[in-house]
C-alpha cells in the first residue's frame, strides 16, 4: 500500500505526541534531536483543476507499485521541536550524559 508523504509525516507527529504525553510522569525520557527517514517514493504529477505534484511513499513489502513505475529515494533529516517554546521535543528525561559515560 503506498501512502502520500504528507500522510506519513502526519502520522510521524501523532507518535511523537503520543511519547510524549504517555511519558510526562516517567522518570526516564529522552530527548529527541534528529529524525532521520530515507523513504523510497513515487512521484505523480497530475493535471486538471488541481494539478500538482504528489510523492507517494512505496510500500517496502511485497512488490512496489509506484505508479510511474520508477521510485526515488528521498532522505530527510527533521529536528522535533515543541511549537511555543521552540524547543527540541522530550519524551523523557535527557540522558546523553549517561550514553558518554561508558
Amino acid at each position: 500500500m503506498d501512502i502520500e508523504l504528507a500522510d506519513l509525516l502526519a502520522s510521524l507527529r501523532s507518535e511523537i505526541s503520543r511519547a510524549r504525553l504517555e511519558s510526562a510522569n516517567e522518570d526516564v525520557r529522552f530527548r529527541i534531536d534528529s529524525i532521520d527517514l530515507e523513504l523510497q517514493v513515487s512521484v505523480e504529477k497530475s493535471a486538471g483543476a488541481d494539478a500538482g505534484v504528489k510523492f507517494w511513499v512505496v510500500s517496502l513489502g511485497g512488490k512496489a507499485s509506484a505508479k510511474n513505475g520508477q521510485t526515488h529515494t528521498v532522505r530527510m533529516t527533521l529536528t522535533a521541536e515543541d511549537a511555543t517554546t521552540r524547543e527540541k521535543v522530550r519524551t523523557g528525561d535527557d540522558v546523553t550524559d549517561l550514553l558518554g559515560a561508558g
